[in-house]
């Protein structure tokens, strides 16, 4: 591998792995929001519900209805399948970074 090939790949390795680095972090506030929703007493609170509002914006409307939990909240269906793609992206993405 010559030194030339390592400079120019450098700039798109370092793009690919600012991507992955948002994505999981993106995939840990869906989690965030999936802990939240699925205790609704923790959901009724104020700053609980602030996260929400905004996390929801991350979900990908896939239109599954969300399960009842047995502590008055709900398992939100959408977002662990949103956590799901967002991951197999980034997955995807490091097989990508390893090549360039």
């Amino acid at each position: 591998m010559s030194e030339a090939y390592g400079r120019a790949s450098a700039p798109a390795r370092m793009l690919v792995t600012v991507v992955m680095d948002i994505l999981v972090i993106v995939a840990v506030i869906l989690v965030a929001h999936m802990v939240i929703v699925f205790f609704g007493q923790l959901a009724g609170q104020p700053w609980a519900k602030t996260v929400v509002d905004v996390t929801v914006r991350a979900i990908m409307p896939l239109g599954i209805a969300g399960i009842r939990t047995p502590y008055d909240g709900v398992f939100d269906v959408n977002a662990g399948a949103t956590v799901l793609v967002l991951l197999g992206i980034e997955w995807v993405l490091g097989g990508v970074r390893r090549t360039v």
